[in-house]
């Protein structure tokens, strides 16, 4: 792993002012079951039979920022059209909160609930006390393998760089 593909794995505990790490890129995550808001239940080994898993971590559909990452994740993944694969946005809120939401927003993805923080705190993306996870992105490969682990603030360029995750 690189200097810049280390700093992109940690984030700041608050409390301590430590770096605190994400899962690490190239290890085999656990087969979660995922709540999505289409009411259907999906294991994470099931979404990569397809081609990689993009797992999207949101502070929350509340978030101005997610909500602008949201649209341009949309246009992006639109631009993918012959690339397989699943994207799944995860947020801590309740089920009912994202499905109303979504009503009224729709998107191209469907969304997993993990109101417990079991999920974030696995991918190492929520920080306590916070109340919400930080944003993150993950790309899992069809053999549960962690391929790019991306924290922080989303731009054309970390776009880029998960497309190039893809693409290998």
């Amino acid at each position: 792993m690189n200097l810049k593909q280390w700093f992109l794995l940690q984030v700041l505990d608050p409390g301590t002012r430590k770096k605190v790490p994400a899962l690490p890129l190239d290890s085999t995550v656990e087969d979660w079951e995922l709540d999505l808001t289409t009411n259907q239940k999906f294991r994470i080994s099931h979404l990569v039979e397809r081609g990689p898993l993009l797992l999207v971590f949101i502070r929350g559909t509340w978030c101005p920022f997610c909500q602008l990452h949201l649209k341009n994740l949309a246009i992006w993944a639109s631009k993918l059209h012959d690339k397989r694969g699943t994207v799944i946005i995860v947020s801590s809120e309740s089920m009912s909160k994202l499905q109303s939401w979504l009503e009224l927003h729709p998107t191209p993805f469907p969304f997993a609930s993990d109101p417990e923080f079991s999920l974030s705190d696995y991918f190492g993306v929520r920080i306590p006390p916070n109340t919400f996870s930080q944003a993150a992105t993950f790309v899992i490969d069809s053999d549960l393998t962690v391929r790019l682990a991306y924290q922080g603030k989303r731009t054309v360029n970390s776009l880029e760089i998960i497309e190039k995750a893809l693409n290998q």
